[in-house]
């Protein structure tokens, strides 16, 4: 009797083993602060009154830099 999907082994399939050239980047864990700020995504739970423009703009103050912006907005 065949075996139903959930009963046959999994196997993983990995196209191939590599490592990747440190010249172009850094591990995630061993990224530093100001590369995840400089490269990364900060999420923030925004609390209702100002509006998202407006905690980018508290961001881009607050951690001195030049460029923020947000990925749309849940407001009720």
């Amino acid at each position: 009797m065949e075996k139903l999907p959930f009963e046959r082994e999994l196997k993983i399939l990995t196209r191939k083993e590599s490592e990747t050239d440190p010249s172009f980047g850094v591990i995630p864990e061993k990224r530093s602060t100001e590369e995840l700020l400089n490269y990364g995504v900060l999420t923030i739970n925004k609390p209702q009154g100002p509006t998202s423009h407006q905690v980018a703009d508290y961001v881009k103050k607050i951690l001195h830099i030049d460029k923020a912006g947000h990925g749309g907005t849940l407001d009720k």
